[in-house]
């Protein structure tokens, strides 16, 4: 059955059929539920008077009606994807509503600026705005569960190639929202606004923090996963929508507010939100023509000239990273010694792991591993930069040739990412996959273990001392960009993995462990910069997890 005829099914050539009725009542009640959303801010959701941050509603009522938008485009021609633009929308209602009746507990442990900013530590009451807000999200709720009654299964003869072209991306772009949702959504000087990550936050808010990093990802899968191109874009815009409804009112507030300032996390949420949007074209692209002729195919070279690229490209990339290594970092006026560079030490195993599995990409092996382990250079960069940065602050010491070395390093080795996520596309486009089997219980349970232990690992320091300060995760400096890459290249590796071939599972597990490895031999390189320098709790942390990672790749190479 191809679209239009399904798209018929729904429409009902009658009117009053009843996948038509349902589909006008979800789509009534989410125009309702956007309506009382963006009428909360102005009527007010606390009471004493208390403003916002800046004047928000603008911006709310523009988000609140984007999704109701973006389903009216497709209402009337392609009424199945409508249906699921509504349906993919609720799924971030429960995780709204649960963060928004924090509100009604406790104010002072609440961070929305774009509905209030509180001036004195006195708890403030709810307001008529706020039980707005609630009938909205239950409104929005609703109209999810009935759109999606009125999408009917057959997908027939749809296009089930583009199911799988791209979708290692697609997790990894949920992978970057659900870690974007973890942090914190804004920084603050101000003592009266409180910043903090879900874990940070009371059970209602933390809850509802879990469930919304739990349905971007989710989400984005399931509308990836439909065989037909136009409900995937449509499923994928609204992905991106409901990620910047997400973003961006914390992301303003810290631009223009005072004593308020942009937090990792909204950036990261907003960049997974382009990312969807991007998505959504590249996956959409089979609706443009009916007749694959009409349609302007991407001409990329053959896989095999991908892999040489990617190869010789990581290759390179390994020796920048030993220029950088090699040459100093510092350079520090006549007659100081040179501080030694325990930092860029860690750029050595990141080195020696992409220079073996690009020889072996180059040979057309281990290209999902390769892709993997790449993360291992920015991680091992950044802490290298960190200590540039922190050193170049004393006004007569300077960067050093090494540093150009190690950010050449960094770009080389996203070029070759990028490459060798390309040949991946291009290899399960050409590859007919065969019938793949259940990932079994015992690989699943070493794959999650080893993501959850690599969660810990890398959000907290594998080297602990007296007087020293180690980067973390979620601080604002150079070092946490690269433990996010690190993190989010392992947590997308694992992913991936419960859904690959076997040996593609085991290779992708492989490049985990590869880069949760560097991360642990943080400790050995580097732990003679400070005294009485003992284990801390992420190298333990980190090496559990590759001895999960390991075995996990184990179990997948030996299934057939």
């Amino acid at each position: 059955m191809t679209r239009t005829t399904r798209d018929t099914v729904v429409a009902g050539a009658d009117p009053a059929s009843p996948a038509s009725v349902r589909l006008r009542v979800a789509f009534g009640l989410a125009v309702v539920g956007a309506l009382l959303s963006a009428a909360a801010p102005l009527v007010g959701v606390v009471g004493e008077g208390t403003a916002p941050a800046f004047t928000a509603w603008p911006l709310l009522l523009l988000l609140a009606l984007l999704p109701v938008a973006l389903a009216a485009t497709f209402l009337r021609n392609h009424p199945t994807v409508a249906a699921g633009v509504l349906a993919v929308t609720a799924f971030f209602a429960p995780g709204r509503l649960l963060v928004d009746l924090q509100i009604t507990v406790d104010t002072t442990y609440t961070t929305r600026p774009e509905l209030f900013r509180p001036t004195s530590l006195t708890p403030l009451t709810p307001s008529t705005g706020l039980w707005l807000l609630v009938a909205g999200h239950l409104l929005v709720l609703a109209a999810g569960a009935v759109a999606a009654t009125s999408t009917p299964s057959d997908d027939g003869d749809a296009d089930q190639a583009g199911t799988r072209k791209f979708l290692g991306l697609v997790v990894t772009a949920g992978a970057l929202a659900a870690i974007g949702l973890f942090m914190a959504p804004i920084t603050s000087t101000d003592p009266l606004v409180p910043t903090g990550g879900p874990f940070d936050a009371p059970a209602l808010a933390m809850i509802g923090g879990l469930l919304l990093a739990a349905a971007a990802p989710a989400a984005g899968v399931l509308a990836a996963s439909n065989p037909d191109p136009e409900n995937r874009r449509g499923g994928l815009l609204a992905v991106a929508a409901a990620l910047a409804a997400l973003a961006l009112p914390p992301l303003v507030a810290g631009l223009v507010a005072d004593g308020l300032g942009v937090s990792v996390g909204s950036v990261l949420l907003l960049l997974a939100a382009v990312a969807h949007a991007v998505l959504a074209n590249v996956l959409g692209r089979g609706a443009e023509a009916a007749d694959p002729t009409e349609q302007k195919a991407v001409e990329l070279p053959g896989l095999r000239r991908l892999h040489l690229i990617a190869g010789v490209l990581g290759l390179l990339a390994a020796a920048a990273a030993l220029g950088g290594a090699l040459s100093p970092q510092l350079v520090v006026p006549d007659g100081l010694p040179l501080p030694v560079g325990y930092a860029e030490r860690l750029l050595w195993p990141a080195l020696v792991a992409v220079a073996v599995l690009s020889a072996a990409v180059i040979a057309g092996r281990a290209r999902p591993a390769f892709t993997v382990a790449l993360a291992a250079l920015p991680l091992a960069a950044g802490s290298a930069l960190d200590a540039v940065f922190a050193a170049t602050q004393i006004g007569s010491v300077t960067p050093g040739n090494g540093i150009w070395f190690t950010v050449l390093s960094v770009v080389l080795a996203v070029a070759a990412a990028v490459t060798a996520a390309l040949a991946g596309a291009l290899e399960r486009e050409e590859t007919e996959p065969p019938t793949r089997s259940p990932t079994p219980l015992p690989t699943v349970a070493l794959v999650l273990i080893g993501a959850l232990l690599a969660l810990g690992a890398f959000a907290l320091p594998v080297l602990s001392a007296p007087d020293f300060n180690p980067v973390g995760l979620l601080d604002l400096r150079v070092g946490s960009w690269g433990l996010l890459a690190g993190l989010l290249a392992v947590v997308a590796a694992a992913g991936l993995a419960l859904v690959s071939r076997p040996p593609h599972a085991a290779a992708l597990l492989l490049g985990a462990a590869l880069v949760t490895a560097v991360r642990a031999l943080e400790h050995p390189l580097t732990s003679a910069r400070a005294a009485d320098a003992a284990p801390g709790p992420g190298l333990w942390l980190a090496v559990a997890a590759v001895v999960a990672f390991l075995a996990g790749s184990a179990l997948s190479a030996s299934r057939r």
